[in-house]
This record gives C-alpha cells, structure tokens and sequence, in this order.
C-alpha cells in the first residue's frame, strides 16, 4: 500500500469513529440521564430545576396568602385539609397549619419535650403502668413470683385554644407570603406561651405542675423566704422527691432566667463558693446542667421581681415522659370585621369595623396533663417564713 492509499484508508477510518462517537455519545448519555432523572428524589437536584423544596414551600406560602385574601373578602373557600369544615371556621391550609405547630413547638417546653398523644376525639384515655419488679430463683424448682403492675388512666379532656390577631383589612386582602410568615409565627409563639403555663403553672385547679396537689413540694429552709434564698444543696433536696424509679434522661429542671441566676451568683461569691461544683467553668463545652440533669428557662416562670414570694412555688423538676400533650392536629381560621376586641391588657377595647381592621381567630383543641405526678415530677417553693 502506497503511502497515498494508506492516507485515504486513515481519513475513512477516522470520519468513521468519529460518526460513531457523535451516535453513540448523545445515545449512552441520554440513558444515564434518564437513569439518574429516575433516582431523583433520593438525591439533589442537578439537573435544572435546583432548590425544587424551596419552590414547593414558597407555593405553599401562596395557598396560603390566597387562602386568607379570600377569607378577607368574604369569598368562598376550599378546604385544604383532609376533614371536613365546620360552619363558619374553615380549616387552615396544611402549610399554616404545620407551621403553628411548628413555631409552637420551636418555642414552647410543652410541645417540644411532652409524649405527645394524637386526640381523635373529645375524649380520650391514655393509660399508664407502675414499675414492675424481676426475680431469681433460688433453686430450679423454686416458683418465680409475680407482681401485677398498677395501672391507671391520664384522662385527656379536648379544650379549646385560640389566638386572636388584630390586622388590617387592606394588608390582608393583599395578602404576601411574608404575611403568612409573621401570622404564623404571631400565632405560633402565642399557643407556646399558652401552653407552657398552662403546663407549668396551670391554668385552672389542679391542672400543671404547681396546681396538681399530688406533685410534692421542697420548702426551702425558715426564713428563706425569697427565690433566691435557695441553694445547689436545695436542688438535691427536691431531686430526692422524685422516684427513683422514674428517674430517667427525660427528666429536666425548669425555672425563669432570673431564678437561674440566683444559682449563678453563688458561684461568683469569692471565698465562699457554695457551688462550683454546679456548672462548668465559663466558656467550657459541656451540656447546661445542674447536678447532671438539663435545665430551661421560661418566661412564664415565677421571677425575682415577683412581688409576694413567700411560701411560693417557682422552680419544677419535670419528667417529660409522663407529660401527656394530646394534640386534634387540626386549627380553624375565623375572620371578623364586626366584632369589638379586648386588648391583651385586659382594658383597651379595639372597635374592628371602626379602625378598618378585622380579627383573624386561629383556634383547636388540646389537653395536657401529668401521668405519675407523685412520682415523677417534684417542685421548689420559698419558706413561708
């Protein structure tokens, strides 16, 4: 072969391989694409239409603000919920719905740490058991004895709970997304608030931690009649209260910033350190506890500025185990322009038709209640003298 007819065979070769990659490269990654479009929803989106969670949330934002500019215009609205709506009081879209629980629970104890129990009815009836105990046998023949558990029941009875927003008329009729973010949150940290009174410090007899009388209590020593008369010794004291039985991770301390501090000045006495043993060292890594159990702050705790303390609860040890917070899951949204509100003083009336506003009503149904309250949860009070 002369070097002419090697040089035709060369260019035949290469046109050749070369059509053959141009067919067979868009045919291979067609596939793997497909392929790789197929496992989609396990893994990120890279194939155009990035941040696909984020578009999916900010069209739920606009259900949402379309749902409640309809609400404001007294148009008709579609349930965007799976029961079914009552007359007058539409059920929320998901989205506002799962974001008051949500908010709630980012800022409320109650929701963030109790067992929650789903309330399918008006009614419900959660029950509890005691420990039970374990035996050895002395001998292969010897029987193994037996010990029936106490039972007992936490009655979960649906109340309910509502938050009123004051808002104007023309900004919910032009309703935006970042409306339906500030309602949410408005209406999510109000019910936290609710709720954590009501599990902390009751909202009626016997209801929460310091209204239920079958809580025990740790008086702080005579004379000690203020919060902060109480000591890291103290906290021993009211931890000793609880069963041992039901000591468990679950369990943390409860108590308004002010009180906390109280334990934090001790540490700072020089000379006299009742307590350094109680937290670490400041800028060390370690959890936040005292004597090795967790602690949170709450504003609706009782606080140093209280004006009466003697003889007064404000410090709780809360097994959140055998905290029951039965939730219906489910929040209505009510609308009114012609109604005249209360403000929250308790005083200042707000005459909606008037000051061209409306009241947006967000309201459902739960219960909380202590199981084992004479085992698992403990309370400090002041001296009453």
């Amino acid at each position: 072969m002369n070097q002419e007819d090697k040089k035709a065979f060369d260019d035949v070769v290469d046109a050749s391989a070369k059509k053959a990659v141009e067919v067979a490269t868009p045919a291979i990654t067609a596939e793997v694409m497909k392929q790789l479009e197929a496992k989609q929803p396990l893994r990120k989106d890279i194939f155009g239409g990035g941040d696909s969670d984020k578009k999916e949330l900010e069209e739920s934002k606009k259900v949402a603000a379309e749902y409640f500019k309809r609400k404001a215009l007294k148009q008709e609205t579609k349930t965007l919920s799976p029961a079914t709506s009552t007359a007058g009081a539409e059920l929320v879209p998901t989205y506002v719905s799962d974001q008051f629980i949500t908010v709630a629970q980012k800022y409320g104890l109650a929701r963030k740490y109790g067992t929650r129990w789903p309330m399918q009815g008006i009614n419900v009836n959660v029950p509890t058991l005691s420990a039970v105990q374990a035996y050895r046998m002395a001998a292969a023949t010897t029987p193994i004895s037996s010990a029936q558990p106490t039972t007992g029941v936490v009655e979960l009875r649906a109340k309910t709970v509502g938050v009123i927003v004051p808002i104007s008329k023309i900004l919910l009729e032009n309703a935006s997304i970042a409306l339906v973010d500030a309602i949410t949150m408005l209406t999510g940290k109000a019910l936290a608030k609710l709720e954590d009174t009501w599990l902390f410090r009751g909202l009626g007899a016997g209801e929460g931690l310091f209204q239920n009388t079958g809580v025990p209590v740790f008086n702080l020593p005579s004379g000690k009649t203020t919060y902060a008369g109480a000591t890291a010794e103290d906290l021993l004291s009211t931890e000793d209260l609880v069963d041992e039985n039901f000591v468990s991770e679950s369990m943390r301390w409860i108590m308004s910033l002010s009180v906390l501090n109280n334990f934090r000045r001790l540490r700072s006495v020089v000379g006299s350190d009742k307590q350094g043993f109680l937290f670490e060292a400041f800028g060390g890594n370690q959890p936040a506890t005292m004597w090795d159990i967790p602690f949170d702050t709450s504003a609706v705790m009782p606080k140093n500025s209280d004006v009466s303390q003697a003889g007064k609860d404000f410090l709780g040890l809360v097994d959140y185990n055998n905290v029951i917070f039965g939730d219906n899951m489910e929040y209505r949204v009510e609308v009114s322009d012609q109604a005249t509100i209360t403000d929250t003083n308790g005083e200042t009336l707000i005459n909606l038709f008037q000051q061209n506003m409306v009241a947006l009503k967000v309201w459902g149904t739960i219960d909380i209640q202590l199981a084992n309250p004479t085992l698992a949860h403990a309370i400090m009070a002041a001296a009453i003298s």
